[in-house]
């Protein structure tokens, strides 16, 4: 009997010890099918590191999934993401996540949090992708695990640098930079100093921006991580090639141009020796555009013919369109306009395969300028319509848009007040019954009393539910002046748009045709038609001048400032009064709505002074404070009395306050006649709701 049972006893054991061993060989297989699918990837390679990660996957038996397996459900969602298969991505994701939670691993659950994070992020749920990076930081922190959050730092300041705010953004960089050189992980902490250094160029410290990637630069070398020198290096060239464009000195913009180009030449040199083609693709697309601003057409055209010949290699469609581009306006800048509209047919066709639409606009906008420089007038013709075909689309697109959020703002609101509507009849049905019942209580003792309680209490009731419709109904009033504020704005884009791009193309083309005809007809039949051709000129410029005044491109290129100077410039070139103009902006542009609004009103003070003051002199001042917009408005005009106005003069100043009022700002205006007119405006730049 006993030996029966040593022989037994052997026997487990011997098979515990060997399905261990085979536990422990495919632990190790494992291992290593994760290492090849991660070096895949990293290559760029998703079609092979998704088959390896799925091995990684299949070496695990039902009801045996470990953290491994856990790891490979992510990476394959991160290689689906990357590869832009969302649907795929999210599904093996969130199989990570929940693998995740049933081993009760925080560290891998995290891992899992931040890929999802980058994915929502991509996918413009910036609010989602806040929530899930925290989350990860949480439970980084829930674990102890210290490079973890400093992952999780860094991951965040990349977030709020896309979001905007840029304090944040510095903030998770500092941490994340401290970690890192505590923990002495040198290609986090490379990762962090071109974090911090995005952050400190968001704040416009420039000096200290360029040493954090000189520093991150240095280290990559030393530890032989070419690819955080590239991105080191392209950081660097954009900081020379954004100084060289705000720069006003012709010699010194080129001095930034070409330390740019030399930056993005040592990018190169180090993509070329780790053969990295997609970086390299965008590398000679950006290069050739630099070039192209030095003058260098030659050097221009061979980097963006590169930068061709690698994206078509890599079927890398968007760079491909890029690079597309800029190898056409080199061939235009040489005057090769076969090879240029060769090129922008080929974007053309690509962009409208893959439904880029406003890709496809600006390239028909290139397509219509080729053929206009080669005389192909219809063809010119042709694609400006197209180009104002799509832009039609993209508005009606972005309306529908803007549409059905009022409409879902309005439900949601509807919704509300409903609630609140049946809330109330359920707490004064409440009150009804209490009433009632205190009344059959003392009916004898407190009749009077509760008649006179009850009339008091029904009054009352009347007047709240009196002041809440009154409010619903200013705030619906406010609603729709706002929406008819917004629409105007919009339509008066349009018109200006379709006035320049359709009215003033058609014009300028036909009085290309008219000067192509003059010289081939007799002399009399000449003159006429120079006459004609100087009215269709001179109707050109009109309808240029009336699409300026609805909606200036200037506006639209480079913001409030420049346009207000050009607006007070246009007036005192006039020479009929001096103008006093103070402008303190700053270097970051306002919100688009808003810079629309305030140029509205300040085009119809500066219209009424004209019209109605007869002033000799304008004093302005436009000062943008740390929460607010401060705005003060004088003429020396004759001035009024604002109480006897009348209905058609109040109409401009009608405007001026509807539209302040839609910025959440405060006006107030003091005039008298013979003592000029004053306006005193402040507007909050975070909009009170």
């Amino acid at each position: 009997m006993q030996k029966t049972v040593n022989i037994f006893f052997g026997a487990f054991l011997l098979t515990f010890l060997f399905s261990m061993t085979l536990s422990g060989q495919e632990k190790g297989k494992q291992e290593v099918f994760l290492k090849k699918a991660d070096a895949y990837r990293s290559h760029f390679k998703y079609d092979s590191a998704i088959m390896f990660y799925d091995s990684v996957i299949l070496r695990t038996g039902k009801g045996k999934k470990n953290a491994l397996t856990a790891y490979a459900y992510c990476m394959k969602g991160r290689s689906y993401r990357y590869a832009h298969i969302s649907d795929s991505a999210k599904v093996y994701i969130d199989r990570s996540i929940q693998l995740s939670k049933q081993l009760d691993n925080d560290t891998m659950l995290a891992i899992a949090y931040i890929n999802l994070a980058n994915m929502l992020k991509s996918s413009g749920q910036t609010d989602s992708a806040g929530k899930c990076y925290n989350e990860s930081l949480r439970l980084f922190e829930q674990a102890g695990d210290s490079a973890g959050i400093g992952k999780a730092y860094n991951a965040l300041a990349i977030f709020y640098k896309v979001t905007g705010d840029f304090d944040k953004e510095l903030e998770c960089a500092l941490n994340a930079h401290y970690i890192f050189r505590k923990l002495n992980k040198t290609p986090a902490y490379i990762r962090s100093l071109i974090n911090l250094g995005n952050a400190y160029e968001k704040l416009n410290d420039i000096d200290t921006a360029l040493s954090c990637y000189e520093n991150a630069y240095e280290l990559s070398n030393e530890n032989n991580r070419p690819k955080m020198a590239v991105s080191a290096l392209i950081n660097r060239g954009v900081i020379y090639y954004r100084l060289g464009k705000k720069e006003k000195d012709k010699q010194k913009v080129g001095q930034w141009y070409d330390k740019a180009i030399n930056e993005y030449q040592r990018a190169i040199d180090f993509s070329k020796r780790i053969d990295d083609k997609r970086t390299l693709a965008m590398l000679y697309s950006n290069i050739s555009f630099l070039y192209g601003r030095r003058g260098q057409e030659q050097e221009m055209i061979r980097s963006a013919e590169k930068a061709v010949a690698i994206s078509k290699e890599l079927n890398d469609l968007t760079n491909l369109i890029s690079a597309l581009n800029n190898l056409g306006y080199a061939y235009k800048q040489t005057g090769n306009y076969k090879k240029a509209e060769s090129c922008y047919l080929e974007s053309f066709q690509i962009a409208k395969k893959t439904n880029q639409k406003e890709i496809v606009k600006k390239t028909s906008i290139n397509l219509s300028n080729i053929y206009e420089l080669e005389g192909n007038y219809k063809g010119a013709l042709e694609y400006s319509r197209l180009a104002a075909a799509y832009q039609d689309s993209l508005f009606n697109e972005k309306k529908q848009k803007l549409i059905e959020e009022h409409k879902t703002h309005y439900e949601i609101l509807h919704l509300k007040d409903m609630n609140r509507i049946k809330e109330l009849d359920k707490k004064r049905i409440r009150a009804e019954r209490n009433v009632t019942f205190w009344i059959s209580v003392f009916m004898v003792v407190v009749l009077l009393g509760l008649l006179i309680f009850f009339r008091m209490r029904a009054r009352k009731n009347r007047v709240i539910a009196e002041q809440r419709i009154q409010k619903l109904e200013d705030e619906k009033k406010l609603m729709a002046a706002q929406s008819v504020l917004v629409g105007q704005e919009k339509e008066r884009e349009r018109i200006a748009r379709e006035l320049h791009d359709g009215i003033g193309v058609l014009l300028s083309t036909a009085s290309i045709h008219f000067s192509s005809v003059e010289s081939k007809t007799d002399k009399e039949t000449s003159e006429m038609l120079k006459k004609a051709n100087k009215l269709l000129k001179e109707a050109g410029k009109e309808v240029r001048q009336i699409s300026h005044n609805m909606m200036p491109g200037v506006l639209s290129k480079f913001g409030l400032k420049e346009t207000v100077e050009d607006m007070f410039e246009d007036v005192e070139d006039a020479g009929e009064m001096d103008v006093d103009l103070r402008l303190e902006l700053g270097e970051e542009r306002l919100p688009e709505d808003m810079e629309i609004m305030l140029y509205r009103v300040i085009q119809e003070m500066l219209n009424n002074t004209l019209k109605h003051a007869k002033a000799s002199k304008i004093r302005f001042s436009l000062i943008k404070e740390s929460d607010e917009i401060r705005m003060e408005y004088e003429d020396d005009g004759i001035g009024f009395d604002e109480a006897r106005l009348s209905d058609e003069k109040s109409l401009g100043l009608s405007g001026i306050r509807s539209r302040v009022e839609y910025l959440g700002g405060e006006i107030k205006l003091v005039s008298s006649k013979g003592k000029g007119t004053k306006y005193f405006i402040s507007i909050p730049l975070k909009k009170k709701s």
